[in-house]
């Protein structure tokens, strides 16, 4: 019953304002509970404040695990940006994406990010809970200055480079980012990146190597437990299969896919606002389906850490829904929304795609909510269970100090459960809604006959 309680007040706090989401989607009514059956157990609701128990996986549950743990993450540029749109979203995020410009191996092996006191690095964000906020870091395999040497892929395939890698994992352990998941080398099948596959057979397989040296040198550094995700654009390069330039499962935790709502143009795509263009973008050779089916036949989970919606195509929510229901059918260790304003890609922000960012907010708080339930009904603690509860703690004790109190009330009284009655919000009774919106009730004795 303590669940239920805690469930229901928890609910009234999530719901999407009608402002946001009534251009998506009208919500379904809800009766309020049926509490007075419940009230027998309200007893045994514990008061305690104690934390909850924890699953021992080898990383803490907070965190995105080499799993299905489908964890919601952002890009924001820098930690200015956090609050406001965790603001216009209406959830607390606790996986934070960041991308790293190294021009010379000082600078790739001590990312901009874990450096302490810029005020604009996630380094105090970090700190502030280190076992459940999470950092993704987006690191090339080289920083710029290699990137001219045409021998670079062959001298970092025979581990040329593995004292610069061994030095940057030995810095993020030394700066509390050890539980860092790193996309190294990401969409390494674009020709845009600086560190990108080459053009033969021989220089996918060299990538594949360099990947592995790099990977097998950080795990070596102790303190460390980081998770790496090997990264391609969707749709590009669809004529070099993965498996030439895969290092293997064992230098690999997660397998990943840029996936934005524009099309590579090779197959015929409906339009934006037309049934099936979700569908037929995941679809296109190279894309979600396809990373996801290679993911799947090495056991690995995927990830889908850049997505969002594409000025050049338009305000696109059935995108948004459809990549909530993806995630949400699928083994995906974790998602992250690109909402910084460039590359051609909306922010979360109701002046560029308010279609898109209400179909957003409401996608991220029904997902949240529904992972909630279902992990705490479990009695388990993984990564939104676990900020959930402690988030609550006081506020459920609270819930039940006032339902205990009432329960002893009735009891005092020598009457029935049964004479204990909801007594519903009158239209004019808006203070009663605060702080557990349209859930909450009010109870009195009903008098002797």
């Amino acid at each position: 019953m303590k669940r239920t309680v805690v469930i229901i007040a928890f609910l009234g706090a999530l719901i999407v304002p009608v402002s946001l989401v009534g251009t998506v989607a009208t919500a379904a009514s809800s009766s309020p509970p049926k509490l007075p059956a419940m009230l027998l157990s309200i007893g045994q609701i514990p008061t305690t404040t104690t934390d909850p128990p924890t699953v021992s996986t080898g990383r803490p549950a907070g965190l995105i695990q080499a799993g299905d743990s489908k964890t919601n993450c952002i890009y924001v540029g820098d930690s200015t940006g956090l609050p406001a749109v965790e603001q216009t979203i209406g959830i607390t995020y606790n996986c934070i994406e960041t991308f790293d410009a190294d021009p010379a191996w000082s600078d790739w092996v001590s990312p901009w990010v874990t450096h302490n006191p810029y005020a604009s690095s996630f380094y105090v964000w970090l700190r502030a809970d280190p076992t459940g906020h999470q950092i993704i870091i987006t690191q090339t395999l080289i920083p710029t200055s290699v990137s001219t040497d045409p021998n670079w892929l062959a001298e970092c395939a025979t581990g040329d480079f593995n004292t610069y890698a061994t030095q940057l994992a030995t810095n993020l352990v030394s700066t509390g980012f050890g539980y860092s998941v790193i996309r190294l080398g990401p969409e390494m099948n674009g020709d845009w990146e600086i560190d990108s596959l080459g053009a033969t057979a021989a220089s996918w397989q060299q990538w594949g190597q360099c990947f592995a040296q790099e990977v097998t040198a950080m795990r070596a550094v102790a303190g460390g437990d980081f998770l790496f995700d090997w990264n391609v654009n969707a749709g590009t390069d669809t004529k070099i299969p993965f498996a030439d330039y895969y290092p293997g499962n064992a230098y690999v935790n997660i397998i990943g896919v840029d996936a934005y709502d524009e099309s590579a143009g090779v197959v015929a795509i409906p339009a934006v606002g037309q049934p099936g263009r979700f569908a037929a973008l995941a679809a296109e050779p190279g894309g979600i389906d396809a990373v996801d089916a290679f993911a799947a036949a090495n056991g690995k989970p995927l990830s889908i850490p850049e997505w969002g919606v594409m000025s050049t195509q338009g305000d696109d929510p059935t995108y948004v829904t459809g990549m909530g229901s993806f995630v949400a059918t699928h083994d995906v260790a974790y998602e992250s929304y690109y909402d910084v304003g460039d590359a051609n890609v909306y922010q979360l922000d109701p002046g560029q795609a308010p279609l898109s960012l209400a179909a957003y907010a409401l996608q991220q708080r029904v997902s949240y909510v529904t992972t909630m339930l279902a992990e705490v009904a479990d009695g388990i603690t993984t990564p939104i269970a676990l900020r959930y509860q402690r988030a609550t703690r006081e506020r459920e004790k609270a819930i039940a100090d006032k339902l205990g109190a009432l329960l002893r009330a009735v009891e005092a009284q020598s009457e029935p459960a049964s004479n204990v009655v909801p007594i519903e919000r009158g239209a004019d009774d808006s203070s009663r809604a605060k702080p557990y919106g349209p859930f909450r009730a009010q109870f009195q004795l009903r008098p002797r006959a």
